[in-house]
């Protein structure tokens, strides 16, 4: 096996071995490895796992394996997503407002960044999509999301939901700001909407997938919101699938099953 013969070589003792072969011998391993975590990153996600417990499976922090992986995951679901009917995913209309919604909520509650609690109410306040009427459905209203949103902005300044790592060392302004930026959770949520269209074999980027996104975090404040109001990510996710594949569903959403 390859991967047994590079690390027989990489750890014999240094003079028993010409040092130029041993560090070859190293960096090939050291590459297979990192090819080997990546492929077990995936299954992880896939399965579900969060990113707190892949850190913990990797004995390191939850920032560095995300920032290690999330630039890989990215590029590696734009390629999935140009090979959905041979072209790039189309983010529709709605799911462009939603996403400026969001913005508008987070400064409205002078949130120094737009977290996954303002991507929820953005989706609520699309009105005629699926997402909406998911929630609304479920008895989540935007007056409750926004209670949720401005108690965990003024409880959690600069907590992991909000603060945004790639500005570290700068102080946060509490003045609403005219782009706000993502926090780190709010990017994920949409780096996982991709997912979400591709796995179901979608060719576009709607609401329906926005809010699938945000299930899958058990930790962020969405779910944090929504498990208040006594709202659960399977209620919704059963829900969202239930509008979705109905017949009055027409062209309102995808169903949220995936490809036979």
């Amino acid at each position: 096996m390859r991967l047994a013969r590079q690390a027989a070589a990489a750890t014999e003792p240094a003079a028993a071995t010409e040092p130029a072969a041993a560090l070859r011998a190293i960096a090939a391993l050291r590459r297979n490895l990192d090819t080997l975590e990546a492929e077990h990153v995936d299954a992880a996600l896939q399965a579900r796992c969060s990113w707190r417990q892949i850190a913990e499976a990797l004995g390191g922090s939850r920032q560095a394996a995300h920032r290690k992986h999330t630039a890989r995951l990215a590029e590696a679901a734009q390629i999935r997503a140009q090979s959905v009917s041979g072209n790039r995913l189309v983010i529709v209309a709605a799911a462009r407002v939603a996403v400026v919604m969001a913005r508008q909520e987070a400064a409205a509650a002078q949130s120094p960044n737009v977290g996954t609690e303002h991507l929820l109410a953005g989706l609520i306040r699309q009105h005629d999509g699926t997402a909406a009427e998911t929630l609304t459905t479920l008895g989540v209203t935007l007056d409750k999301v926004r209670h949720c949103a401005q108690a965990s902005t003024d409880r959690a300044r600069g907590e992991p939901e909000t603060a945004d790592h790639s500005v570290l060392g700068t102080t946060p302004n509490p003045k609403p700001k005219p782009k706000l930026p993502f926090s780190r959770r709010g990017r994920e949520a949409l780096e996982q909407a991709l997912r979400e269209a591709v796995r179901l074999g979608n060719d576009h980027l709607g609401v329906e997938h926005l809010l699938l996104a945000l299930m899958r975090d058990n930790q962020s404040r969405a779910v944090e919101c929504l498990k208040r109001l006594q709202v659960t990510p399977a209620m919704v996710e059963a829900e969202l699938q239930r509008l979705t594949t109905s017949p009055q569903a027409g062209e309102a959403g995808a169903s949220v099953e995936g490809p036979g």
